[in-house]
Order: C-alpha cells, then sequence, then structure tokens
C-alpha cells in the first residue's frame, strides 16, 4: 500500500509528531510505500530517509510558536498531490497540511483517510495566547478550539490518539468519526542493548565534565522540549527547596525550545545551585543520557502521551509527573512513579525528596517501570498501527457503498 503521510511538525524540530512518523515509516516501510508531506524549514542538511519521496512545502514561521512553521499552497504542492498515486493517507496534524491532506482526500482523489490527534489543542491554544498566563485564557477559548477540532476531523474516516484521556476527550465533545487509542512506539535505541559501554561512559564522563556534575551528586532528570506549556518553573521552584535539604542532588535539564533562555533566567533568579541546562542532544545518545539519572520529573499537565515517560522508564527510571494529560495512562502512582496535582510546587518537592531518601523505593519502581515501557516496543505498535490502516479502510468503503 502507498501511503502519504502529512504533517506541519517536521525535523529538526525532534518532537512527539516528528518522532512518531520516523518510527512509523521506519517500522512499516517493509510492507508498504510512503510519501511525507512536511513543511521546508530552517536548517542545513534536509533530513532524508532512503527511498521515501519527502515534499518540502514553502512555509512561513509562526510568531506564537517559535520553530513551527505554517505550510502555504503553491503548485508545486497541488502538482504533487495529483502527480503522486496514494492508497491512503495519514495526517498528523490539523493545520495548513492538514487541509492539504484533506483536499487530496475528498477532492484529488477517494481515499482512506486516517488523522492522528496528536496535541491537546485546547490547553495548548491557551498557552499559545497566554504564554506564561495560560491559565487566564483557558476557559476563553476551549468553546472555539472544541469547535474547530469538531469541524476539522469530521473530514476524516477515523481518529487516533495516543493516549485514552485524549481518546475520551475527543468522543465526550463531539468528534464525528470513530475514534481509536493507539500508543506510539518509543525508539528502537531504547531497547537496544550496548555494544560498546566503554563508549558510553566516556560520553556521560564528558557531560559530568562539561556540567560540573560531581561523584557525590544524585541526578534528577528533565528531557523535553523547553517551552512555557512545559511548566518548568514547576520543577526549578520544587528544586530550589529538594537543594535546601539535599545538598547532594543535582538537576539536570536536558533538550532545547524557544524558552530556554526564559527558564536559564529563572534558574539564576531562584539562585539554584546544582543543576544544568544541557541543550539538545542526539536521540541516538538520550539512553545513554537517561542511564546517569536516579529519576525522572515532568510537570506539563498538555502531554498527549508523554514519549520521554516511556523513554526513561525503559531505562528503568521511575517518573514524577502530575495527575493531567497523557501521563495518566502511564504512570502508576506508587508502583513506577508519583502523580501530584498540576501545579503543586510542595508536592513535588516532596515527591522527589522521597525518592532521594529511598533507594529501594527507587530501584523497586525503576523496574516497574521497565516493564511498562515493555508495552511500548516495536512489534505491538506495528500491529495497532496496520489494525487502525485496516479499519480506516473498512469505514471508507463502507460510506461508498
Amino acid at each position: 500500500m502507498r501511503i502519504a503521510i502529512f504533517s506541519d511538525s517536521w525535523v529538526p524540530n525532534l518532537n512527539g509528531v516528528v518522532i512518531s512518523i520516523i518510527n512509523e515509516v521506519m517500522n512499516l516501510r517493509d510492507n508498504h510505500e510512503f510519501v511525507i508531506f512536511v513543511p521546508k524549514l530552517k536548517q542545513t542538511t534536509p533530513f532524508k530517509i532512503e527511498d521515501v519521496p519527502i515534499y518540502e512545502i514553502k512555509s512561513f514561521p509562526f510568531p506564537p510558536y517559535p520553530g513551527y512553521n505554517i505550510a502555504y499552497p503553491t503548485l508545486r504542492f497541488t502538482h504533487a498531490l495529483r502527480k503522486e498515486k496514494f492508497d491512503f493517507i495519514h495526517c498528523h496534524s490539523p493545520f495548513s497540511l492538514g487541509y492539504g491532506a484533506i483536499l487530496s482526500a475528498r477532492v484529488f482523489n477517494d481515499l482512506p483517510l486516517l488523522n492522528t490527534y496528536h496535541t491537546d489543542l485546547v490547553r495548548y491554544s491557551g498557552h499559545l495566547i497566554g504564554g506564561f498566563q495560560a491559565e487566564r485564557f483557558s476557559k476563553a477559548v476551549s468553546q472555539a478550539v472544541w469547535f474547530y477540532v469538531r469541524s476539522y476531523y469530521r473530514f476524516s474516516d477515523v481518529v487516533i490518539t495516543p493516549s485514552k484521556t485524549l481518546q475520551r476527550d475527543l468522543i465526550k465533545h463531539g468528534v464525528s468519526p470513530p475514534v481509536y487509542s493507539l500508543p506510539n512506539m518509543i525508539s528502537r535505541v531504547f531497547f537496544r542493548k550496548t555494544i560498546d559501554s566503554s563508549k558510553d561512559v566516556k560520553f556521560q564522563d564528558e557531560l559530568k565534565k562539561r556540567f560540573k556534575i560531581k561523584p557525590e551528586h544524585r541526578i534528577i532528570l528533565y528531557c523535553g522540549r523547553i517551552s512555557f506549556e512545559k511548566k518548568l518553573e514547576v520543577v526549578l521552584h520544587a528544586f530550589k527547596k529538594v537543594e535546601e535539604k539535599y545538598p547532594a542532588a543535582f538537576l539536570l535539564i536536558v533538550g532545547d525550545g524557544p524558552h530556554l533562555n526564559s527558564y536559564k533566567k529563572k534558574a539564576i533568579d531562584l539562585n539554584l545551585k546544582n543543576y544544568a541546562f544541557s541543550g539538545f542532544i542526539s536521540h541516538t545518545k538520550l539512553p545513554i543520557v537517561y542511564q546517569m539519572g536516579e529519576f525522572m520529573v515532568t510537570p506539563s499537565d498538555t502531554e498527549t502521551q508523554g514519549l520521554t515517560v516511556i523513554e526513561a522508564m525503559s531505562q528503568k527510571l521511575p517518573v514524577i509527573g502530575v495527575a493531567g494529560g497523557g501521563v495518566l495512562d502511564n504512570i502508576e502512582h506508587g508502583n513506577n512513579g508519583f502523580l501530584v496535582e498540576p501545579g503543586d510546587i510542595s508536592a513535588f518537592s516532596e515527591a522527589i525528596m522521597t525518592f532521594l531518601e529511598s533507594d529501594q523505593l527507587r530501584e523497586t519502581m525503576g523496574k516497574n517501570a521497565y516493564k511498562t515501557a515493555l508495552k511500548f516496543s516495536q512489534d505491538g505498535f506495528i500491529a495497532l498501527l496496520e489494525s487502525a490502516f485496516q479499519k480506516t479502510i473498512e469505514i471508507h468503503s463502507s460510506k461508498k457503498s
């Protein structure tokens, strides 16, 4: 089957959407052919996948969210839609190229259309309008956003979401096509056995030297995009409390994003001592980085699935998260991590200190976390996605009969 993929997110942004697309193509390419339509972004070397045509559509920056662009129709784009012969369309975005997918599926062709709802648009829209004051705007925009979501997804044959939480939200708010939950897999690098551990140790030693991490330090990890909806201020304030009681604690914040400098300034204002912002680290090196930590923290309540949560668990790290968003599907309070209420700095700091106080508890939860991560391996993902393809084809065919 020849599958066209449409997405408004693409390399060099390595977010959950982009990673899930790359995983899809790399793991299903033996059975299917793929063509990809994405916005053209500024990067020195275009990202390529062997034998997979990638059409980069002209785009312009989206100022409220640096790093994202809005693609716009060109003659080359419409020519490509007519020229390429697809059997199936899988769309990963409800914005400009999402409408390109609808155009191809409903106007230029008559094709099954599967849409993946990756992002909790209601919460994210509040953040885009309100920035760090997002809570003041969330209620005001939610009705308009739900109207948009219903209007856009009605053109789909099937909608899938990475979490059961999002699935329930879409059904509750009247999204008309069938909605199914299909968690994204994590990259195979997180289950790959180490071939040369000496290289891993050398890389860890280099990081420790660069960020002045001492042998006695106990590393607490955050890994993910550095942007205001991730609510890293909660972690920074919580760590301030932790540092006062546990001077050996060290907070390592891994990742890049549009608000990196704002959070660096926040850490300075709080007079934090043992911390570092690593900036971007290659995806293939992340398992080695996770192995440096004792546990991971994630304060965001807007995660659709939280791939970094599963990545950390694959390296036997328990996770402290919040009782909101897609992480609820994966963090089991008291089993493989802790859940606290969104924005509760005191509860977050107490959970961190609980892990610092008990190695046995942390190790037991780490083993349970690894068992959770195994559910997101390659084989299960391929079977579920193939099943979603088949269901989409069946529903599309039934509409025609």
